[in-house]
């Protein structure tokens, strides 16, 4: 894990997607909930609302923010291997690479989960850059050894099948099939049977074992628009749009269909949620590409952009430096006071996107 010097990505829309999904994270979600209660304004509580992850099934936009960095990352995955041949000795040298990176984000994820207390009972093995960098590997091995696309589909529609028939049909000892609830689930038993440390969710962990493996097929559709990517970009923009927008529409109507008798449950990865994050992951996909790479308006990105580019170092430095300050923002402390915590969050966004700014301007970043 190293800062490197490095050039811009080709698709500049990317890291601005990157980034605007790591905006709510490192404080666009602490800025609306401040502006929500300090003002009471409808507009403000229904985003603030919207800015929640739900109690279990369901779905709100909040829920959409770590799916859609993992998709983004599946499309990163496809543009790092690019139009090279796949020989074995490239294949194999990816996939170290790429468990190496997986292993990496592990330890970070371990670490993050600490946070400032380095208590051996609040060790927690599951995290979100472990499911991240996981889903990766699981992802490249899937794109590294199955060429075509057929076989990439029958792949993807693998995952879902399984955890499908996992989520709905075994039973749970002491619960039954199909009981979707945290302790009836059988993510949940997977979990309290086989991971090690604390369980966030109690009785299941949302970064669990089976939500890995369900999780890589937000990763893998990444990865699968990324390869319409590297075939269309410099000939046909257009067709990128619109097998983004065709196929995101495709997923989500899907997803929707499945609802009634499979819930939507982001805690548990069930596969009508991995269909609707990965549809709208398309679509805002489409969205972002459409109007940075092929139209190039690309100056109001430019904030979410120098975010993108070091999303992983502003993530862990997010959590030891700048969320302890958010959380007192909200919870009075020595920031006592509506519009002085107000300011506090502003003031504290703004000093994180200078540092990424410098850090932007002299080349520097965070690779793993």
């Amino acid at each position: 894990m190293t800062y490197i010097k490095q050039e811009k990505k080709r698709i500049a829309s990317l890291d601005a997607l990157r980034g605007f999904v790591m905006f709510w994270i490192i404080g666009g979600n602490y800025l609306f909930h401040r502006l929500a209660s300090t003002t009471d304004w409808a507009f403000f509580n229904v985003i603030s609302t919207q800015l929640t992850h739900v109690q279990w099934d369901g779905f709100h936009a909040y829920d959409l923010i770590f799916p859609l960095f993992m998709f983004t990352s599946g499309v990163s995955l496809t543009l790092s291997i690019g139009n090279r041949d796949i020989t074995p000795v490239f294949r194999l040298q990816f996939l170290i690479k790429a468990a190496k990176r997986a292993a990496i984000f592990v330890v970070l994820g371990v670490i993050y989960n600490f946070s400032w207390s380095f208590d051996p009972d609040r060790f927690r093995l599951a995290s979100v850059l472990g499911q991240i960098g996981i889903a990766y590997l699981f992802s490249a091995i899937l794109f590294l050894y199955i060429r075509p696309l057929t076989g990439r589909l029958i792949g993807l529609a693998a995952i879902l099948l399984v955890v499908a028939i996992l989520q709905l049909a075994i039973p749970v000892p002491g619960y039954g099939a199909g009981v979707m609830t945290p302790e009836g689930i059988i993510n949940g038993w997977i979990d309290r049977t086989y991971l090690p440390g604390l369980l966030y969710g109690g009785t299941f962990d949302p970064e669990g074992i089976l939500c890995i493996f369900s999780s890589t097929s937000v990763t893998f559709i990444g990865a699968l628009a990324g390869s319409v990517f590297l075939k269309n970009q410099h000939h046909n923009p257009l067709k990128i749009i619109i097998f983004c927008l065709m196929s995101g529409t495709i997923l989500i109507i899907l997803s929707l269909m499945m609802e009634d008798y499979y819930p939507m449950i982001k805690a548990a990865w069930t596969v009508p949620f991995n269909l609707l994050v990965a549809g709208l992951s398309l679509l805002f996909l489409a969205v972002f590409y459409g109007i940075i790479d092929v139209l190039h308006y690309q100056r109001w990105a430019a904030f979410f952009t120098v975010i993108g580019m070091n999303s992983i170092a502003i993530y862990i430095g997010a959590r030891f430096l700048s969320s302890p300050i958010f959380k007192m923002t909200l919870s009075g402390g020595p920031f006592d006071g509506p519009y002085l915590a107000l300011m506090v969050i502003v003031m504290v966004i703004f000093l994180e996107w200078l540092v990424l700014r410098y850090c932007y301007q002299k080349g520097w970043f965070l690779k793993v």
